[in-house]
């Protein structure tokens, strides 16, 4: 059973960030680890389409994200994690609210992120966030195996969710 609920903050990471969203990664299988370097760039180049939450006891779960070059009404979600205290309290449900809420340069209107098919929690929280925002969410093949050649890799499933539209407010710091 759970803890009592804890007061929880979502805010834009900062570079001092990047060593513990490494280590909370690192400790979220089956998460691909990247390097430190990644996780710095992450925390300034791409830290406001990125969102930390965190705990009294310090960060507890972590996005990172970009707007598509391609599509800049499109939110990519690249890596959920939550630590595993805080598992099952719906953080990383609302991590994603409050990246779509936020303000960007062009509305966006659709979220995007590729789960495998072994990943049962992260195609929940998925489905169950196009499910909150009473809108789609279209399964595609973006990566097969073929593609990650004699690395062991399942399919990565392209998510398509949107379109939506998100009330904006101003971004908790």
């Amino acid at each position: 059973m759970k803890n009592e609920p804890q007061q929880i903050l979502f805010r834009i990471p900062e570079k001092t960030d990047a060593q513990t969203i490494r280590r909370l990664i690192e400790d979220s299988p089956p998460l691909d680890l990247n390097s430190l370097y990644c996780y710095l760039l992450i925390c300034t180049h791409f830290a406001a389409t990125s969102i930390v939450a965190e705990s009294p006891q310090g960060i507890c779960g972590f996005i990172s994200a970009y707007l598509r070059p391609d599509r800049r009404d499109t939110l990519f979600v690249w890596q959920v994690a939550v630590g595993k205290a805080n598992q099952g309290e719906g953080i990383a449900k609302a991590m994603l609210l409050n990246l779509v809420g936020r303000e960007y340069p062009a509305p966006v209107r659709y979220m995007e992120t590729t789960v495998s098919p072994s990943n049962g929690p992260s195609r929940a929280l998925f489905y169950s966030t196009a499910n909150f925002l009473n809108t789609t969410l279209l399964e595609s093949v973006l990566f097969s195996e073929a593609d990650f050649g004699s690395q062991a890799h399942e399919d990565e499933i392209l998510y398509r969710i949107g379109p939506f539209d998100m009330p904006k407010k101003e971004e908790e710091r």
